[in-house]
């Protein structure tokens, strides 16, 4: 194991954040707006990948409505300061103690990072609850590797019961069975229908409209849940009609290969399930030593600090309380970690300036919650107001665009948006995987072994 030293001394106070979403990069890109002009604080960013995926965006990459590279933006070109740095390694465990996070790079070596003020957003993992196959069988929909997976499994279906002849077997290739009704499971849900019926039209036509199937298993009583009722209810009368056949208040008991039980034993026969019901935080959060809750969730003050000093919690895996109402807690959303990073910035900085009278508790009144559901219709509330339709679709991806990382970014998925209006999507099925070609690459040319290189040794 190899220790990361800083550079050569006097050492800067070195913030070490964990995790690549939301969170964590808001956090370093307001850290280094606070601190453009000082060399007396460097910022370290530790992420499993060397981008940022904007997550919102996800189920449109899995439709073909956006390409897999323009919802993503690498971390290295979010941090401009020569003071940062973006590590890219798995995170193993956290020395608090020692004021060390052991990381594991991609040499296959595991290292040790020093830090003097730590930031815990390591964000969440997908929560199977328990289910029995769905790590087997299920398609998550959390990474842009699952996006690219669900759409491969879409398109196989389609091109598979093109040729197939037994009518059971047939029937389960075209039916598609969505676990969860939440925000990620209608938006996906939505995605997903409108994509497989206008790929159908156009490249599919051995197969009939009335053979596809579509399903959504929630085990809460309605859609929607974190919208009012009547949301819901707008949300999963669209859905209906558009062909969904919805499960509510039905738990998901197994995925087998050959399809899904649901609630009291109903088997459908499917092979493509998708399971977007839950998120857990990293374990390494609990294993870390602070304090945290039944789910693992760091326990942290309003301002954002944990049990230890020196050491903070943001996003998915922090249970954030409210300042002004006992008991209640912010959101686990893009929109409050995006908020909360900034107020964690300015609590960090005024720390370690030794100003605890500058270091307040976070506030924020949600503007709006919008979903979208497909076929240009969503559902929302802003300001108290409720739209829906193409209204709150609109206001939906216009929110999102405008969040999308620099003027490239939102330009490139504009013109992804422009396009697919006016050719649509084709088929393309990506297989990436590297074929069985003893080390070799596509090319035929043989990858290098990794090797261990220390940028600041």
């Amino acid at each position: 194991m190899r220790t990361i030293y800083r550079s050569e001394p006097p050492w800067p106070h070195r913030i070490l954040i964990l995790g690549g979403g939301f969170a964590g990069v808001e956090t370093a890109r307001h850290l280094e707006k606070l601190t453009r002009r000082r060399d007396d604080i460097e910022i370290w960013l530790v992420s499993r990948e060397n981008f940022s995926l904007f997550t919102p965006l996800l189920p449109e990459v899995c439709s073909g409505n956006l390409e897999a590279r323009h919802c993503v933006t690498a971390l290295r070109a979010q941090l401009r300061r020569p003071s940062s740095w973006a590590l890219t390694a798995d995170v193993e465990s956290i020395d608090l103690d020692g004021k060390q996070v052991v990381v594991m790079g991609g040499d296959g070596e595991s290292h040790r990072l020093n830090y003097d003020s730590l930031v815990i957003a390591l964000g969440g993992e997908t929560a199977t609850f328990g289910i029995k196959g769905i790590h087997e069988w299920a398609v998550g929909m959390k990474t842009l590797a699952d996006a690219f997976a669900l759409r491969n499994r879409i398109i196989e279906m389609l091109e598979r019961a093109e040729l197939e002849a037994d009518a059971d077997e047939r029937a389960a290739q075209l039916t598609f069975v969505v676990g969860g009704a939440g925000f990620s499971g209608v938006e996906t849900a939505g995605e997903i229908e409108d994509f497989v019926r206008r790929v159908r039209r156009r490249f599919y036509p051995k197969i009939v409209h009335g053979e596809l199937s579509f399903h959504i298993v929630e085990l809460k009583e309605r859609v929607l849940p974190e919208m009012p009722q009547d949301m819901g209810d707008y949300a999963a009368t669209k859905l209906r009609r558009r062909g969904y056949e919805i499960h509510l208040g039905t738990p998901m008991k197994e995925v087998r290969e050959d399809g899904v039980v649901i609630g009291d034993g109903t088997f459908i026969p499917s092979r493509t399930v998708i399971w977007t019901g839950g998120v857990q935080p990293s374990p390494v959060v609990r294993e870390s030593g602070i304090e945290t809750d039944h789910a693992g969730r760091a326990l942290v003050k309003p301002t954002m600090q944990t049990s230890r000093d020196g050491v903070w919690a943001i996003g998915d895996c922090a249970l954030i309380p409210k300042a002004d109402e006992d008991g209640a807690f912010h959101a686990p959303t893009a929109q409050n970690a995006v908020r909360e990073a900034t107020r964690l910035a300015k609590n960090m900085v005024a720390s370690i300036d030794g100003r605890p009278d500058r270091v307040l508790p976070f506030r924020y009144k949600v503007v709006g919650i919008l979903a979208s559901i497909g076929s240009h219709t969503g559902v929302g509330m802003v300001f108290g107001i409720k739209v829906r339709g193409w209204l709150a679709w609109f206001m939906w991806r216009g929110y999102y665009w405008s969040r999308v990382p620099g003027i490239g970014g939102k330009a490139r998925v504009a013109l992804d948006w422009f396009l697919n209006s006016l050719f649509g999507s084709d088929p393309v099925q990506l297989k990436v995987d590297y074929p069985d070609t003893g080390g070799m690459g596509p090319s035929g040319t043989r990858r290098p072994p990794p090797r261990s290189v220390d940028p600041r040794a």
